[in-house]
């Protein structure tokens, strides 16, 4: 496993916890839009799971749950065992995924070793667009899949869409909410440019009047929606 950062205190990315996170590098999609490309690639050195552990242990009067993202998590075939010494510091486990590794992520859930998931969704569920989202040949299957686990899951999960002029616009947005049809948390999250793997990429993002109105259209598909990045 390559760890390549490590968060000591976040409030942003598990609403109403103080949270740490873990970054594992690698990733098998490559969104040419990713504002981490280093993850992808990976770092020069690696971070010891040892010294996490230490601080999370050390720090357990006030940190409440471990966020696990990437990069994507679920390339590692260690993810469990990670998972496993953190449960034993009983702090919450919260798995950010792009979903396209349903049977760990089936496996986790029914073994109770995560309490939230974050499913990040490109595009509509379309071969061509999804591909075109994800910077390689996506089997949308996978990640149907992974969506219909979810649901039947029991535990909270949110959706994260990342709004990328020339990859999303209302319309196709639209498509993705109605393959979205009934969940029950929607990030909206706003594109940026400064950093991104593809460098063909340094395109401006929508301004916030548009992603407000794809806000209000997906109230009508998920039970609730919020807005970030401004």
């Amino acid at each position: 496993m390559r760890i390549a950062g490590f968060v000591k205190t976040t409030l942003q990315d598990w609403e109403g916890k103080n949270a740490c996170m873990v970054l594992l590098a690698g990733c098998n999609f490559k969104c040419p839009y990713c504002n981490r490309p280093d993850l992808v690639s990976g770092p020069e050195e690696d971070i010891d799971p040892a010294t996490i552990l230490k601080y999370i242990k050390e720090n357990k009067d006030f940190l409440e749950a471990v966020v696990i993202s990437g990069g994507e998590p679920t390339m590692h075939s260690d993810l469990y065992k990670l998972i496993t010494d953190l449960r034993k510091l009983k702090v919450k486990i919260k798995l950010d995924t792009n979903g396209y590794s349903p049977d760990l992520l089936d496996d986790l859930i029914g073994a109770k070793l995560v309490d939230k998931v974050c499913i990040n969704i490109m595009a509509p569920l379309d071969p061509v667009l999804y591909s075109k989202a994800a910077g390689i040949d996506v089997d949308v299957e996978r990640i149907r899949r992974s969506l219909k686990i979810l649901d039947g899951s029991g535990i909270t999960y949110e959706i994260r869409t990342v709004i990328v002029p020339g990859i999303i616009n209302h319309e196709s947005f639209v498509k993705l909410l109605k393959d979205l049809d009934g969940s029950k948390s929607m990030i909206i999250q706003q594109f940026d440019p400064r950093i991104t793997l593809d460098p063909k990429m340094k395109i401006t993002p929508y301004p916030k009047p548009v992603l407000v109105k794809m806000a209000e259209t997906a109230k009508g598909y998920i039970e609730r929606v919020r807005i970030r990045g401004f």
